[in-house]
């Protein structure tokens, strides 16, 4: 008997532990997100371009002072940005244009050199609450560090009770950094490019205890949101006192800009042919002018994440690095080849991509050597690969 009234007292003891613990910790809160930069600290101004405050957003923008924001608030700025980018109106901005072939966009500058447009570029991204890690004026590119959030892992009633009372929780992160490319436009203008990288933290292990960082899709809803937010900054700096044209009109506009956009974007796919071996693609045929597929292609490249060392335009030729991934990394060597041969890390390897005009019509995107001649070895036919993706 004794033995009985023990046991129940145990079980009772038992339930009444954990039903303090829930009731201490209240119920679990899905709502909270610690916003985490993996930068040093913020700039102080996180300013908002004029009439953007109620427009698309992301998980980078602008978070709260406190370095917290709720999840609601999350989910609807990312619902925003996954709407087509036709769905809002921008009225024309003069001298400014938002130029779109299918998912790829970039911005046209007219009558404003590169070296007007970059410290403009570069204060935009102060001002968007990023630190840049590369800023390479000489070769057109700039670069955000990583961006880093923590949203939580849904986590079961029993985790949950475990979680708050051992004061853990089971989080994952998202990191997003953004590339911008200048180029100079045929006509004294200038052409700017944005191309966004996420990685995607995933847990594995018997208890979540261990993490990797993983690539994720890139995400064109946000490549444009920065876009405009960089087109709408832009023209605040204007001087000529006319930056933005209101009313129906520009609704009109916008419209009619967005259909002419859509139709030759509708035939995309189509007018992308390649010279196909059977160990791969060696060519890509595209059906357009030249100066439409030199920009496609540095689109590709840039959302590739290819680092592009130079670029000339007049002979058509972008100079990239490849590391190819059957290349060895230290740790898939073994133990006696690095003692006996040393460590072979993988190296990028410097390559040649030729925009090259066919017709008025037609142009032709290869890897060729120095001599001209095309490249195909398999690390080129890689890459092509690679860049057909991004052109369809």
């Amino acid at each position: 008997m004794k033995l009985i009234q023990t046991r129940l007292i145990s079980r009772f003891a038992v339930v009444a532990v954990i039903a303090g613990g829930v009731a201490a910790c209240g119920s679990p809160d899905p709502q909270a997100i610690d916003y985490k930069s993996s930068t040093r600290a913020k700039a102080a101004s996180l300013a908002v371009p004029p009439d953007m405050t109620h427009k698309v957003g992301d998980q980078r923008s602008l978070p709260a002072q406190d370095g917290s924001a709720s999840l609601s608030r999350l989910q609807q700025v990312q619902q925003r940005a996954s709407a087509p980018a036709g769905d809002a109106v921008l009225p024309p901005v003069r001298g400014m244009r938002i130029q779109r072939e299918g998912v790829q966009r970039w911005l046209v500058i007219d009558k404003q050199t590169l070296a007007q447009v970059w410290p403009q570029v570069r204060r935009f991204w102060q001002e968007q609450g990023f630190v840049l890690s590369l800023d390479a004026r000489d070769r057109g590119i700039m670069e955000t560090d990583w961006y880093e959030t923590h949203p939580r892992v849904p986590d079961g009633f029993i985790r949950n009770v475990l979680s708050k009372a051992l004061g853990t929780g089971y989080t994952t992160g998202l990191r997003d950094k953004y590339r911008t490319r200048l180029e100079s436009a045929p006509n004294g203008g200038t052409y700017v490019f944005i191309s966004q990288r996420g990685l995607r933290e995933q847990l594995f292990g018997s208890n979540n205890e261990q993490s990797r960082w993983e690539d994720r899709p890139n995400d064109p809803a946000l490549e444009a949101e920065y876009l405009k937010r960089l087109m709408q900054t832009l023209a605040r700096n204007q001087q000529d006192g006319a930056m933005m044209a209101a009313g129906a009109s520009a609704a009109k506009a916008t419209d009619a800009a967005d259909a002419a956009a859509s139709a030759p974007s509708a035939r995309r796919n189509a007018s992308v042919a390649t010279t196909v071996t059977p160990t791969g693609p060696t060519e890509i045929t595209l059906a357009e002018p030249y100066d439409d597929a030199w920009l496609r292609v540095g689109v590709a490249l840039d959302r590739n994440n290819f680092t592009v060392d130079d670029r000339d335009r007049t002979r058509g030729l972008y100079f990239i690095r490849y590391v190819d991934p059957a290349d060895l990394s230290s740790a898939e060597q073994g133990f006696w080849s690095q003692v006996f041969h040393g460590r072979k890390e993988k190296t990028a390897k410097q390559y040649r991509v030729n925009v090259r005009a066919l017709t008025e019509t037609q142009t032709r995107v290869a890897i060729v050597g120095e001599s001209g001649q095309v490249d195909d070895s398999k690390q080129a036919r890689q890459i092509l690969a690679l860049l057909i993706d991004q052109l369809r």
